[in-house]
């Protein structure tokens, strides 16, 4: 970005805004109404500028997604990948817990980050490929060899994406979401007309099934997930 640039852009009514205010204001809207909320007018109307003023400095839409989503994985801690004091797995999980938390507090970040179109891997933003560098070196500080530490890295990545897209299934997508606890707690009731002759084993497991949304669920499926990683 040039000077000019992180300085700040001028609409044409001379409202200053940078591209870390656009980007901001961005996320806001997603937050507040899903990604359909998202388009460069509605951020150039909550700004008070001209939408080709915006448009100049992020550029098209999907542009504009891109910058949103690296945004939010900026915020998730990376450094235990990196600690040699963290053993490997517990470094994974580590990363893994923060990139969920990060995810959750902007839950059509998800979205975007599934439905795309992103163009394909070349499209991965600076910070995306950081997040993949950092997980390679982690897996390969765990001895994984070199097929299975890219192989691994995918699967870690789709294991967080996939069970926090469930999560955010199950509510209306609006951060706050509703604690853990209540979560659970709404899963379970709704359990509750399960048919015991015809589901006999899913009956016998209504309160597991219920705390597939937790943190405990989450942390249990990585682990296996590592397992098998150095097993193949």
């Amino acid at each position: 970005m040039s000077e000019a640039e992180s300085a700040g852009r001028r609409g044409s009514a001379g409202r200053a805004f940078t591209e870390f205010e656009v980007v901001g204001t961005a996320l806001g809207l997603l937050d507040a109404g899903g990604p359909s909320a998202l388009s460069i007018g509605a951020v150039a109307a909550r700004l008070g500028v001209e939408a080709d003023a915006v448009s100049s400095v992020a550029g098209s839409r999907v542009e504009l997604e891109r910058a949103v989503i690296e945004r939010v994985l900026s915020a998730v801690p990376v450094g235990p990948l990196s600690d040699a004091g963290v053993e490997w797995s517990a470094a994974v999980i580590q990363f893994a817990l923060g990139m969920r938390d990060q995810l959750l507090a902007h839950p059509a970040v998800v979205t975007l980050m599934m439905s795309g179109p992103m163009d394909g891997p070349a499209a991965d933003g600076p910070v995306a490929r950081d997040i993949s560098e950092a997980l390679l070196a982690c897996l390969t500080r765990g001895g994984l060899p070199a097929q299975a530490r890219a192989h691994g890295v995918y699967s870690v990545l789709v294991q967080v994406l996939g069970a926090v897209a469930l999560d955010v299934a199950e509510t209306d997508g609006k951060p706050p979401l509703p604690p853990e606890s209540e979560r659970v707690r709404q899963r379970r009731a709704a359990l509750d007309d399960i048919d015991s002759a015809r589901w006999p084993r899913t009956t016998a497991h209504l309160d597991e099934i219920a705390a597939w949304n937790s943190v405990d669920q989450f942390v249990w499926s990585l682990r296996t997930l590592l397992t098998g990683m150095v097993a193949a």
